[in-house]
């Protein structure tokens, strides 16, 4: 028997109720356009680093049926360093994803900001499918996508978030929804229409934009909920099947996208593939949780030039976000899909500038004139060969993401300072050295090898040196200078300020700057202070010069002598071990000179020697007063060879003593001498004081502490009434501190 198929369609459309609507496609014909490929990372934007562990996102699967193309290649800008790149799509037939890793989620509960840079290729009518921003909690995370079609692959209309609409007979629009990523909002850029409609769209994928059928728009953007049935509109396609003489009444379904918050220009169709990296701004304000209201999304487009940076007003539109977060855990992962198809086929890339607010990070750029001690403000004066320090500090404060890292300074600085040391601190101590011989010109880059988190949370990159000697007064200006990071891009900008050639007050050192001392033995540090011409008539004040010892400044300062000479005697017992920073600055009422540095290396020093472990005797508690003696290993010694006269002093401090079940145990260490007992207490208690004589000055002998103790004097426990049973534990902590004589 001879079938005959034959359909007689009656047009019906469904409205599923509810609110919100996305869609996005995109459209390049043909293969991969390598000149505008090319073009695309010769221009591309300064971004975050998108590799490595600390990165926020990944393009990583774990699904062997997700077939991402994204993959993370170098930018070829000049002007862009180091610039990385996230390839989206390059051929026909391709789906791309990148997601943000675990520990990098978009926080539903707190204000977030985020933005990236869009590229949509070249192809303006030609161009497709296009790309989606998204946040979701769908189970498969970095696998979240639509379901495949017949071919195995994503269709080109769900721009790799939309349902795949690829099954006629779906007749309600719940159960397309579930074909999408699920618990989910998006946001598309779609550069290519999909308006098919009638006998031939059913299954087919290619009906989502059927609200601009009649209309002028065509490349747009828009949100909406892909796993939700309130985001689609159902339409009908209705008629009758003949078997034989038998007709068959059949229905099959496609559906369209309600296009929620559409940015568009229906005077140019071509809106968003026209050669030129477009600029994103998200906002998220988060709701109060009530019902199923998550927050608010503003997002703002081409809100930055290009070429420039600088910013623009932009298109914006603020759009209500639902049923992203069922088990309310506030956070959903955030990224980027993009489809391409057999006809249509773009290049599209996209580069994070900033993800969302995953760290509390601050920048600051000071300079200061360590000369005069004060900081340089915009359009502050400074003298010739004033000291100066430029720092460029990275502060991590909190946040979500562990850490701050993978920081890439590009530093421009300013000119007219020669520029002496440069380096890295960190809060933890370390210190990372800079050469300036990778200096070119005025720009050096400098990458931080901490990375900054709660352990180590700052960061100052430092350059010292002196203002240039000018005959004329010079301005310096403000230079601009800029970082990228795992989590967002930024900029540091120095003062701008003036360089005066005339100091009225003037000091210099005529003696060696950089001096040995033995141990016992003295020094002196010479030098000159001069008052410029006109001030000298003017001027009948008294001139001090100041001294600072390791950043203790001395008590008394020391007066220039008529002719404008200075002398500073310094003694072995004022320095400590090792190298000593000797500063002296002179003032004259309000006038103040530079300040000079002289380093000098002392051989004497002062040391302790303390046990690590001591005890008290065992003794059974009463639960009456009573005193334990000491136990064995009680040894303390000091040795000093900063020469005769030299004192120092001895403190002890005492942590509460604790026993096994976390018990506190009522007394505490007291230490006796024959005028009494000292109580030692939880801050420091000074103990022993005592000058080095002569003899032990000559001999470098030691003092031992301890040697004078006996069964009456020294360290004892002192155990209060009411004391319980068992085995305590505390700790002393020793002070040796140099008195000055």
């Amino acid at each position: 028997m001879k079938v005959l198929k034959k359909w007689i369609c009656a047009g019906a459309i469904l409205m599923a109720v509810g609110t919100g609507g996305m869609t996005a496609q995109a459209a390049d014909a043909g293969s991969i356009n390598q000149a505008d490929y090319k073009k695309a990372l010769e221009t591309a934007p300064k971004g975050i680093v998108m590799d490595g562990e600390d990165a926020a996102v990944t393009t990583e699967k774990t699904d062997s049926q997700n077939r991402s193309k994204a993959e993370i290649v170098s930018g070829n800008n000049p002007s862009v360093p180091n610039g990385q790149v996230v390839s989206m799509t390059r051929h026909q037939s391709e789906y791309a994803s990148i997601w943000s890793k675990h520990g990098s989620e978009f926080e539903l509960t707190k204000p977030q900001t985020t933005s990236m840079w869009l590229y949509f290729g070249n192809q303006y009518s030609a161009s497709g499918e296009g790309m989606a921003f998204a946040i979701h909690n769908d189970a498969r995370g970095v696998n979240a996508m639509p379901e495949l079609n017949k071919k195995g692959s994503v269709p080109g209309e769900t721009l790799g978030v939309w349902p795949s609409d690829t099954v006629r007979t779906q007749g309600e629009a719940a159960g397309l929804a579930k074909r999408g990523i699920q618990n989910s909002w998006a946001l598309e850029f779609d550069t290519h229409q999909n308006i098919k409609s009638g006998g031939r769209a059913a299954g087919q994928a290619d009906s989502f934009d059927l609200e601009f059928e009649n209309s002028k728009v065509g490349d747009h953007i828009a949100s909406n909920h892909p796993g939700s049935s309130a985001s689609f509109i159902q339409h009908v396609d209705s008629g009758v099947l003949w078997t034989g003489n038998t007709p068959i009444n059949v229905m099959h379904y496609y559906y369209h996208i309600q296009h929620v918050g559409m940015i568009g220009d229906k005077s140019n169709s071509n809106y968003l593939s026209n050669g030129q990296w477009r600029h994103l701004t998200l906002k998220w304000q988060p709701a109060n949780h009530e019902g199923n209201s998550y927050g608010q999304m503003t997002y703002v487009f081409d809100d930055k030039d290009p070429k420039t940076g600088e910013r623009l007003n932009g298109r914006e539109q603020t759009v209500n976000v639902n049923t992203i977060d069922p088990d309310r855990n506030g956070k959903a992962r955030w990224g980027l899909a993009g489809t391409t198809t057999t006809k249509f086929a773009s290049n599209q890339l996209v580069v994070f500038e900033k993800a969302p607010d995953l760290i509390d990070g601050k920048t600051t750029t000071t300079l200061k004139n360590l000369t005069r001690k004060k900081e340089v403000k915009a359009g502050d004066e400074v003298f010739a060969k004033d000291k100066l320090e430029l720092s460029y500090q990275f502060n991590y404060q909190d946040g979500q993401q562990a850490n701050w890292a993978n920081i890439q300074s590009y530093l421009k600085l300013p000119t007219d300072i020669d520029y002496d040391k440069a380096e890295v601190t960190y809060s933890n101590g370390q210190v990372q050295n800079i050469s300036l011989d990778d200096r070119q010109d005025q720009s050096i880059n400098v990458f931080l090898a901490e990375k900054l988190n709660k352990d180590v949370a700052t960061a100052s990159i430092r350059f010292t040196g002196r203002a240039a000697a000018v005959d004329d007064r010079r301005e310096v200006a403000s230079t601009t200078s800029k970082y990228t990071s795992n989590v967002m891009i930024g900029e540091l900008t120095t003062p701008d300020f003036v360089i005066n050639p005339s100091q009225e007050l003037t000091l210099t050192v005529t003696s060696d700057q950089h001096l040995s001392l033995p141990v016992n033995e003295a020094t002196t540090i010479t030098g000159q202070v001069d008052l410029d011409s006109a001030a000298t008539l003017a001027h009948d004040e008294p001139i001090w010069v100041h001294v600072t010892i390791n950043g203790k400044v001395q008590k008394e300062p020391i007066k220039v002598a008529e002719d404008g000479t200075f002398k500073v005697t310094l003694q072995a017992n004022q320095l400590q071990k090792g190298d000593n920073v000797i500063e002296v600055v002179a003032t004259s009422g309000e006038l103040r000179s530079n300040a000079e540095e002289v380093t000098i290396s002392c051989s004497g020093c002062l040391e302790l020697t303390a046990p690590s472990d001591v005890s008290f005797e065992s003794k059974q508690l009463t639960g009456q007063r009573q005193e334990l003696k000491r136990g064995d290993g009680w040894e303390l010694s000091v040795q000093d060879t900063r020469g005769a006269g030299s004192k120092w002093r001895l403190s002890v401090k005492a942590a509460t003593f604790v026993n096994e079940v976390g018990d506190h145990l009522l007394g505490k260490p007291v230490y006796a001498t024959r005028e009494g007992k000292t109580p030692i207490e939880k801050e420091m208690t000074p103990i022993v004081t005592h000058e080095t004589t002569k003899k032990q000055a000559k001999n470098h002998n030691v003092y031992g502490v301890t040697d004078d103790w006996d069964h009456q004097t020294g360290m004892f426990l002192s155990i209060d009434d009411g004391a319980t049973t068992g085995n305590y534990q505390g700790e002393l902590t020793w002070s040796l501190d140099d008195v000055p004589s």
